[in-house]
C-alpha cells in the first residue's frame, strides 16, 4: 500500500483488484470540470475546477494527489485521498475563440492583417493625426549645467 494515503488496506486491495466504486461513493464525490491530466513529480495528477468539495470552495482550480485509477469512460477517478467525478474535459482554445466567446464576433473590417502590424524594432507612431513624430516636442540635448 502506498505511503501517505487515507485508504484502508482493504480499500487498497479492492482498488488494485479492479473494484468499481458504488454509486453512493460517487454521489458524495466532488466534481472536476475543465480537467486535464498532467505529470507532477513522476506521477499522473489531474488539474481542474472543483465543485461540491467538502473543504474547497466551488470554482477553485486544484491539483489532485496522484491518480491511482481512472474509469475507462473518464467519468470518475480515484486518487490517494478520494474519488472525483469527472465533468467536461478541458478543451484548448485559441485567443481568437476566447475573444469571440467573450466579446462576440468581430465587426467587419476590424481585424488588422498580420502583415500590417508593426515589426519588432520599428518606431511606432501611436498618434498619426498629430504628425510624423506624434506631435511631441523635439528632445533637447541633455542639460549639463549645475543644479541649484
Amino acid at each position: 500500500m502506498p505511503e501517505n494515503t487515507r485508504m484502508s488496506p482493504e480499500a487498497w486491495d479492492r482498488l488494485v483488484a479492479g473494484w468499481i466504486p458504488f454509486d453512493v461513493d460517487l454521489m458524495r464525490a466532488p466534481i472536476l470540470h475543465d480537467w486535464f491530466p498532467t505529470w507532477r513529480r513522476g506521477a499522473v495528477v489531474v488539474v481542474g475546477r472543483v465543485s461540491y468539495h467538502h473543504q474547497i470552495a466551488d470554482g477553485t482550480v486544484l491539483q489532485t494527489t496522484p491518480v491511482l485509477r481512472m474509469a475507462g469512460d473518464e467519468t470518475w477517478l480515484r486518487t490517494r485521498r478520494e474519488y472525483y467525478r469527472l465533468g467536461a474535459k478541458f478543451v484548448r482554445k485559441s485567443a481568437q475563440e476566447i475573444a469571440e466567446a467573450a466579446l462576440g464576433p468581430p465587426a467587419p473590417g476590424s481585424l488588422v492583417p498580420v502583415s500590417d502590424l508593426p515589426q519588432p524594432g520599428t518606431p511606432r507612431n501611436y498618434f498619426p493625426e498629430l504628425g510624423p513624430d506624434g506631435g511631441l516636442p523635439p528632445v533637447e540635448d541633455e542639460d549639463t549645467s549645475p543644479r541649484s
